[in-house]
């Protein structure tokens, strides 16, 4: 087996691969064999045709393929093997180029090439959140409102009053149909708080249903806003129609120090208070730093240099295609019915999605990259810390089998890991765009020469 390996300037590699005569006779055969079990040729019984009967019956180029099907694969493991060639998607065998010798090319994707180039000289002026006493103020209100009891009035309802009632929805679908919408432990009667948005499920639809009174029923419409929370949901008109069953108001009883304890481990508001801000400060750091990081991302994106192989921008769009697909079904629509709306339907909608997937591909090589220059791996404690905040989360299931549960055990602990590396990723960009990070070590500060997915 002779093997040429021409690299191009696209991150990918032309492998040409010329066999050898025994090894294509012996693929030749095999192949006959195989199309005379499929079909019985006259005279002969399934799979006993001679190799001069099946080249007769279906001709020398129905041979080739059905070797090509076999041999073709073998033959592209073994030159990438051979010529240590370390694959990035999946290749493809782009031609026959000569069929005495049998000689095939094969158009391989090879691993990107990530320069970061002066990515620790990004500056970029981080702003320090504050937090509002109004916040405080907001979040102290909530605490308190946990501790409020509800009395039955006899009087229409108003706004801040909480409704008894019997409640059917529906949504419109993407496909135009109208559909049942039920959340998650939804179960009649309910209670629902006379808000604009009855408690955040139905926004917009508090309105009409002021004032009215135990017995009615009353139908509003409405419309989900695009920054609904619920993926599924987002622009979709819907209806709901509530019975009211009673009318509540709300009692909410003064700080004092019984009302701190109820809620908290301090017994003075002033301590509660504090450590409130505290924590809306821990959040809204977290949240800037996020904010900030992917500012400083998108200027170490400017400054690199990146290419990649065409196949690897392909799988990106695929699982995009996927993710949405998933959405769609969740939302109990056809991602077929969604994709006749979509214009030039497949090829429109990976021509679509193409601009967003470039920017998240570029992003993950960079971020590969940088991890390598920055040394940056998960502490075990912190992996272990993580893994038991998953483990509270998904209760083992005592009645698996032994091998579900260690599957199980493998994919908590690979999404501890990366949430771990996630944080040190954010932490360590925030401090380059600040200017303190820690020095590099001189293995860490060696120029890229290349990267991986």
């Amino acid at each position: 087996m002779k093997i040429q390996v021409e690299q191009k300037d696209s991150c990918e590699a032309l492998v040409t691969v010329e066999l050898d005569s025994a090894s294509v006779e012996a693929a030749l055969q095999k192949a006959a064999r195989r199309l005379s079990e499929k079909r019985a040729l006259p005279g002969f019984r399934k799979g006993k045709a001679p190799y001069a009967q099946v080249l007769q019956t279906y001709g020398e180029s129905a041979i080739l393929d059905e070797a090509l099907d076999v041999i073709g694969p073998e033959v592209y493991r073994q030159a990438l093997e051979e010529r240590k060639i370390e694959p990035s998607a999946v290749g493809s065998m782009t031609r026959v180029v000569t069929r005495d010798p049998l000689t095939l090319e094969f158009l391989v994707p090879v691993q990107p090439v990530v320069k970061l180039n002066e990515y620790r000289a990004v500056r970029i002026p981080f702003e320090e959140p504050s937090i509002p006493d109004e916040d405080v103020d907001k979040a102290m209100e909530q605490l308190r409102q946990t501790q409020s009891i509800l009395e039955p009035v006899d009087r229409p309802a108003q706004q801040g009053d909480v409704l008894t009632a019997d409640v059917k929805a529906s949504v419109v679908s993407d496909s135009g149909k109208n559909e049942t919408l039920e959340f998650e432990g939804q179960e009649n009667p309910q209670e629902l708080t006379l808000d604009e948005n009855l408690g955040g499920r139905y926004p917009g639809a508090g309105r009409a249903l002021e004032g009215i009174r135990e017995g009615e029923s009353r139908t509003a419409s409405f419309r989900y806003p695009d920054t609904f929370p619920i993926e599924r949901l987002k622009g979709l008109q819907a209806q709901i129609t509530v019975k009211c069953l009673g009318v509540k108001v709300r009692k909410t009883p003064d700080w004092s120090e019984d009302v701190v304890k109820a809620v908290s481990s301090f017994s003075s508001v002033e301590e509660l208070r504090k450590d409130v801000r505290a924590r809306l400060a821990k959040h809204a750091e977290e949240s800037r730093e996020e904010e900030y990081a992917d500012s400083v991302i998108e200027k170490m994106v400017e400054g690199a240099e990146i290419a990649f192989p065409p196949a690897l921008l392909e799988e990106e769009i695929s699982d995009e295609i996927q993710t949405l697909a998933r959405r769609l079904q969740q939302r109990k629509t056809s991602f077929d019915a969604y994709l006749r709306t979509v214009s030039d339907g497949m090829a429109g909608l990976r021509k679509q999605l193409e601009p967003d997937a470039r920017r998240k591909l570029i992003r993950r090589l960079l971020l590969t990259e940088l991890v390598k220059h920055e040394n940056l791996e998960p502490a075990p404690a912190d992996v272990d810390e993580q893994m038991s905040v998953y483990q509270s989360m998904f209760a083992e299931d005592r009645t698996g089998k032994a091998r579900n549960k260690e599957n199980m055990e493998a994919t908590l602990r690979h999404l501890a890991t990366n949430d771990v590396l996630s944080r040190m990723i954010v932490r360590r960009v925030v401090e380059i765009g600040r200017g303190t990070a820690p020095a590099p070590s001189a293995a860490e500060s060696q120029p890229s020469t290349g990267g991986s997915q």
